[in-house]
């Protein structure tokens, strides 16, 4: 599917609580997040040694299908140098966390819709409005971008 725009989610969350089940690994927390701005419930696992955040902290958060600002595809085979050697500005200039993954799973409950992603391990929760979902596909890859505000 051609697409003219990179980002196909973005929204604000706030921090609402930080391991509820306990803290399972040194680098690694599960947070629990909420949006004013659409109303969306975000469960998500965030290396906290790169990505501090606590209770009542506020971040936005952007899913892309590619990095490119042209919303051109990237590259299917990793690149070490990417984008150091290319000198282009891409989407991760703007922000301080990007995590790479797959959705995994897409769950319909009536009026909310749960989607699942993987970034290699870390898992993501985001649950609410099917038509700000809508653009997300399972089995597609997506970029997570976060930064703190």
């Amino acid at each position: 599917m051609a697409r003219s725009q990179p980002i196909l989610f973005e929204d604000v969350f706030d921090v609402v609580d930080k391991d509820p089940d306990g803290k399972k690994f040194d680098s690694v927390s599960r947070f629990v997040c909420h949006s004013d701005l659409y109303e969306m419930d975000l469960h998500i696992d965030l290396n906290t040694e790169l990505f501090p955040l606590q209770r009542n902290d506020k971040f936005s958060l952007v899913l892309a299908w590619t990095l490119n600002l042209d919303a051109t595809p990237g590259s299917e085979k990793y690149d070490a140098e990417f984008p150091a050697i290319s000198g282009r500005r891409t989407l991760m200039d703007n922000y301080d966390y990007v995590m790479y993954g797959k959705v995994f799973k897409y769950k319909d409950n009536n009026m909310k819709v749960e989607v699942y992603i993987s970034f290699g391990g870390l898992l993501m929760k985001l649950a609410g409005d099917p038509a700000k979902l809508e653009p997300i596909e399972v089995d597609s890859n997506v970029y997570l971008l976060l930064k703190k505000l």
